[in-house]
């Protein structure tokens, strides 16, 4: 499945899979370092960046303690609560 970026996809499964996959590829991490610290398999990762299956409330709230992605990004590619090192590269 393609992904496609932000703002103008809001939620859809695409964009957010898009973002997903953005997001870990600035944190310098793989998919298995990357899942590991929100404690989920690579695979399960896997599935919410491929778009093969919906990013669940309580995994984006993860994202947003460990990693600082606030919600709003993580669902509808708004780059304002970003943390400035992440909205400048993207």
């Amino acid at each position: 499945m393609g992904c496609g970026l932000l703002e103008d996809q809001e939620d859809a499964r695409e964009a957010v899979c898009a973002r997903l996959t953005r997001i870990r590829e600035l944190s310098g991490l793989n998919k298995k370092e990357f899942s590991s610290r929100l404690d989920m398999s690579p695979q399960a990762w896997g599935e919410y960046e491929n778009g093969k299956r919906d990013l669940p409330l309580s995994i984006a709230k993860k994202l947003r303690k460990i990693y600082s992605i606030p919600l709003e990004f993580t669902y509808f590619g708004i780059r304002s609560d970003l943390p400035h090192r992440i909205a400048t590269e993207l």
